[in-house]
């Protein structure tokens, strides 16, 4: 219904895309961008980190009277303010983060989220796969854009079934990839950024435990694996099946390395020429950088397959990117920037890490097996004074927290007008600073709380 309503408002033009400024949020507006490209439909697309009510507010009294807005990996979050807008425009929020309320709608608003229909947004299907399924329901040719969706799954880290590899109604986006030869998923030996030296990959697996560079070229001499062919480094990639097993093996059995974090489902984008955008989860960090930066025209350039004028501005924002990421967790991680509370471990960076960012740097952060398994919240000052929160599980963590309605619960008692969104595995809200102090406690408080 949702998508043929879409089509019947194709003389409303343009339509305009509001998104989110991640890969999923990214990937999920280049599905739409091309799904209206293709049916002759003009379209404007404005990329936001976040839907605030005010936000909300503002489009409704700027945007053309009676024009189609689209809504895309957010507008759940925010889903009550929509009745403000009555019949002034048509309406359609394609989302799939967790509903916080449920609220009668007017006809002019279609709220197509996968919760509704008992489907996990969390891990199941992502904003681009509700765009994707959207688009093949308008267009089943539109086929063609499921690695789309597939990145924006990985994006929001729905990888979580056997062997890294994507569950629910994703498995069904990777299946319509395969058909076309678009996309294959076998499981291999990986590691991120396989077109990196050997020594490079290694080093910056940090869940391996190698102290420094001369540990791992003595490994590599042990297995008798060779670093450089002729004058050049060897990339990861250029390692035969066999040296790749012998190399996996040495870390299960003699390094206690657990298995799943080798050996994963390597989703690979046939249909790409060069090696660095092959990688399914590479090309993830590419968009999430582009998002991060502030350049999301070249992150969605590169989902269209612009690869002449992108590739020179990706190169710029990467760099850019990487040392943002160095510069923030060498100071997270010196000074006791980063502490540890009873229940999870609390980074606060209002001073120091800008609100885009501080995502990224509690996401690695939960992946260092140094650290202890607990939680992680980071909090960043806004633009507009307030605080920004970022929270995610420890990727080694046994016990099962549901992040998102943690920061529900922990928001209706302290500050109920606040914003809060995200999944079991990571979320976020928005809140005063004043309340801040209070906030922490009940987080750890609640979490403590549930583990005992």
């Amino acid at each position: 219904m949702v998508a043929e309503d879409l089509q019947k408002t194709k003389n409303h033009y343009p339509i305009y895309i509001f998104s989110h400024f991640d890969a999923d949020g990214l990937a999920a507006a280049s599905i739409l961008a091309a799904t209206l490209s293709q049916a002759d439909i003009n379209y404007q697309i404005r990329i936001l980190e976040r839907l605030e009510y005010s936000t909300l507010n503002d489009l409704k009294d700027t945007l053309p009277h009676k024009s189609t807005v689209i809504f895309s990996d957010i507008g759940t979050g925010v889903i009550e303010s929509f009745s403000q807008w009555k019949q002034s425009h048509e309406i359609f929020i394609l989302d799939h983060h967790s509903p916080t309320s449920k609220i009668e709608l007017s006809g002019n608003i279609r709220h197509l989220n996968p919760h509704y229909f008992s489907i996990n947004g969390a891990s199941e299907l992502s904003g681009a796969g509700v765009a994707y399924f959207v688009s093949v329901h308008i267009n089943p040719q539109n086929k063609y854009l499921a690695p789309l969706a597939l990145i924006g799954a990985l994006g929001d880290r729905q990888d979580q079934g056997e062997h890294s590899s994507v569950i629910g109604l994703n498995k069904l986006i990777v299946e319509d990839a395969k058909k076309l030869d678009m996309v294959s998923d076998d499981v291999s030996v990986w590691f991120f950024d396989r077109t990196r030296p050997i020594i490079s990959v290694l080093r910056r697996a940090e869940f391996l435990g190698f102290e420094n560079e001369i540990e791992i070229r003595a490994f590599l001499e042990r297995l008798d694996i060779p670093i450089k062919k002729g004058e050049d480094e060897r990339a990861f990639y250029d390692l035969s099946e066999e040296e790749c097993r012998r190399l996996a093996s040495e870390l299960i059995v003699q390094y206690n390395v657990d298995p799943n974090e080798i050996y994963k489902k390597d989703y690979k984008l046939n249909h790409e020429d060069m090696d660095f955008l092959k990688d399914a989860r590479v090309f993830v960090t590419k968009l999430n950088a582009c998002g991060k930066l502030q350049r999301p025209d070249i992150g969605i350039s590169l989902c269209l397959g612009d690869r002449q004028t992108t590739l020179r501005a990706l190169k710029l924002i990467e760099k850019e990117y990487s040392r943002i990421i160095s510069q923030n967790l060498k100071w997270a991680l010196s000074e006791g920037h980063l502490q540890e509370l009873s229940a999870i471990h609390l980074l606060d960076g209002r001073k120091s890490i800008n609100e885009r960012m501080i995502g990224t740097i509690i996401s690695i952060l939960s992946s260092r097996r140094d650290l202890n398994p607990k939680p992680f919240l980071g909090c960043a000052l806004t633009a507009t004074g307030k605080v920004k929160i970022s929270m995610r599980l420890s990727r080694f963590q046994d016990q099962h927290i549901d992040l998102g309605q943690l920061l529900n619960q922990v928001i209706r008692d302290i500050e109920p007008e606040s914003e809060v969104g995200g999944h079991a595995a990571a979320a976020g809200a928005i809140i005063s600073e004043t309340f801040l102090s209070d906030f922490i406690t009940l987080v750890n408080q609640l979490i403590l709380e549930g583990l005992q």
